[in-house]
């Protein structure tokens, strides 16, 4: 099927189904890279969980040692398998509800290429076994110099599609003044902000502190200073993880469960606020640490507080709008809506599904957010658990929902197989919640993280129930994983029957919110005042202004000194 461009420049008529060619090729290579690292990495969960079982201890299949398989799964699944499936999606977005192109098709394929010579070059350093640095990656751990121009690429192509995407908008702008832009674009550039500036930190990181140490270009560096610029890109990155999320349950999902949500400009609230709010917030992983003042660890508890606020009223409008669908499915009583969903439908169960992990992983993110339980619980299993309800709950079940209607898209055959879709998402359900109860409870008793527990000489001998009862949530994530590629690989060489799916998209912004939600150059004026109140007195406090943030004689066992 080819392009049909319209009189106005970069617009486009696409099929009622299906994609157009150049969307095939365009969302299927980030698609397929997306789930090619996920493949990487998505199984070597299950073994991380069987190794620090006491009634295992197995070693890890092809990477046996711990901290490699730890730093691969973390690296490939939150950094890569996300990016890549996010921009992809982002582009869906975009072009499907303004009805156009991408303003330069050329960037987006350079983006594209750019992030995936990042993952092969990050690959190459995490299966030679020299950049064992976990998904943080922060100092003391230094990594071979591919990792850092890996993860510079992977910025470097983001960038470029921000770029990209606010330029599709800028054209769109032009041609329908006084409108407002849909609710799903609304979103995604937002995301976008929140990624682009939270980046930056991370940026400076690798390239002024990290990559010169990992070259033998400088001698030492300063960890404290390294980590503040971390976590000024660590937590906001969070919400560009989540945020698509919240995108397909607010438009994709009303229409999959023929509802609408309760209110479009309440939305556009709700993503402004996490655009303003993501980024003061990071301190909150630093509240073990010495170096920052207690005025700066309060006044980001007190911002990690109020971006609880956008998710709640997430949680009201996709709830009434949940509501009215229960209701047109037969539901009477007051809490029956909650089952009358089209829970055979693994679209929609998969969405559910992760709302339903999200209400704990937001429930335990609210109580790290304290500083005294914080300081108790931050080291412990208690964050993996919290992490994995959040990223592995919400944000990626809803991708698995995504995903089942827009492989087939692609592809342009059905789904392989409903059925086993629907076991997969369950199996991950129920994986999931074992896997949050199991590790929150031994965080609790004072489980470590980020430790081979496999060869640790002791353990809380109250924290083994759980750590042994976690065998399960592996078991049952790993049938999941299997059962998830059973279904890509069937949709992809085996499916025969023509696809249809409509996409679940709106062209039109079904509203009369403010059009000043839209003044980007306003509204990132305030995201970077925040940003230098929440942030400034940190880097402040951090950084040597004499000697520079590379003074500290901290260095590496595997750096050689300059002469």
């Amino acid at each position: 099927m080819q392009n049909t461009h319209t009189a106005r420049p970069g617009a486009l008529s696409f099929p009622k189904f299906g994609l157009l060619t150049s969307e095939q090729w365009l969302l299927g290579a980030h698609i397929i890279t997306a789930l090619a690292a996920l493949s990487i990495g998505i199984f070597l969960g299950p073994f991380q969980v069987f190794r620090r079982a006491p009634a295992l201890e197995w070693q890890i299949p092809v990477f046996t040692y711990y901290y490699q398989a730890l730093t691969v799964h973390g690296v490939m699944n939150a950094l890569f398998f996300t990016t890549f499936f996010i921009v992809g999606f982002s582009y869906f977005v975009v072009t499907r509800s303004l009805q156009r192109d991408m303003w330069s098709p050329k960037l987006a394929w350079t983006a594209y290429w750019s992030m995936l010579i990042g993952i092969l070059l990050v690959l190459y350093a995490l299966i030679t076994n020299q950049a064992n640095v976990l998904y943080t990656f922060y100092p003391s751990m230094i990594a071979h110099p591919t990792f850092y121009l890996g993860l510079v690429l992977l910025v470097v192509g983001t960038w470029i599609v921000t770029g990209n995407l606010f330029m599709t908008y800028s054209q769109w702008r032009k041609e329908h003044a006084g409108e407002r832009v849909p609710l799903a674009v609304y979103a995604t550039l937002v995301n976008f902000v929140i990624w682009t500036v939270s980046s930056i930190g991370v940026a400076i990181e690798v390239l002024f502190m990290l990559l010169p140490l990992s070259l033998g270009l400088t001698n030492t560096t300063d960890p404290q200073t390294a980590r503040a610029l971390f976590w000024f890109f660590g937590h906001p990155l969070v919400y560009f993880w989540l945020l698509p999320a919240y995108t397909s349950w607010y438009t994709m999902l009303p229409k999959q469960t023929n509802s609408t949500i309760l209110s479009d400009p309440l939305a556009r609230v709700a993503f402004l606020l996490f655009m303003l709010f993501s980024i003061p917030v990071g301190v909150h992983h630093m509240f073990t640490d010495p170096g920052v003042s207690a005025v700066m660890k309060g006044i980001h508890t007190v911002f990690t507080f109020v971006v609880v606020v956008p998710s709640f009223l997430t949680a009201f409008n996709i709830g009434a709008m949940l509501e009215r669908a229960g209701r047109q499915r037969g539901a009477t009583g007051i809490f029956d809506w909650l089952w009358k969903q089209d829970w055979q439908n693994p679209i929609i169960a998969a969405q559910l599904s992760g709302m339903l992990l999200f209400l704990a992983g937001g429930f335990s993110g609210i109580i790290n957010a304290s500083l005294t339980l914080n300081i108790a619980l931050h080291n412990t299993s208690w964050i993996p658990a919290h992490f994995h309800q959040t990223l592995a709950g919400a944000v990626t079940m809803t991708y698995f929902g995504i995903l089942y209607w827009l492989l087939p898209m692609i592809r342009g055959r059905k789904l392989y197989s409903t059925r086993v879709a629907l076991w997969q998402v369950y199996t991950w359900l129920a994986g999931m919640a074992v896997f949050g109860h199991s590790y929150g409870a031994a965080g609790i008793l004072g489980v470590p993280r980020r430790t081979d527990l496999g060869a640790a000489p002791y353990v809380n001998e109250a924290a083994i129930i759980h750590l042994n009862y976690s065998i399960l949530a592996g078991v049952l994530l790993l049938i999941s994983s299997v059962l998830l590629f059973v279904n890509i690989f069937g949709t992809l060489f085996f499916s025969k029957e023509v696809d249809a799916t409509k996409p679940p998209i709106d062209t039109v912004a079904k509203t009369n919110s403010p059009l000043f939600l839209e003044r980007w150059g306003f509204w990132l004026g305030v995201v970077l005042l925040l940003t230098i109140f929440a942030w400034g007195p940190v880097f402040a406090e951090t950084i040597d202004f004499v000697n520079g943030f590379n003074a500290p004689g901290y260095r590496p066992e595997s750096i050689t000194p300059l002469p």
